[in-house]
């Protein structure tokens, strides 16, 4: 049996429950600013616009079909 592992929780782990020891603690600091989350709005408004004109050229050669 590993020791330490007898009193370890898998919830206290994953989740980090009240009742559990804290891992960390962190200190909020307020720069005015939102952290980067990895969304680059730039393709996507890019890509927005190729479904658009990919949408717009379709329309237009189904009417010459017509």
């Amino acid at each position: 049996m590993v020791p330490g592992a007898a009193g370890a929780s898998s919830t206290c782990q994953g989740y980090n429950q009240p009742n559990c020891s804290p891992t960390t603690t962190t200190t909020a600091t307020s720069s005015g600013t939102l952290p980067f989350t990895g969304l680059d709005v730039v393709l996507l408004v890019a890509g927005g616009g190729t479904l658009l004109a990919a949408g717009f050229v379709v329309r237009r050669l189904s009417r010459r079909l017509d």
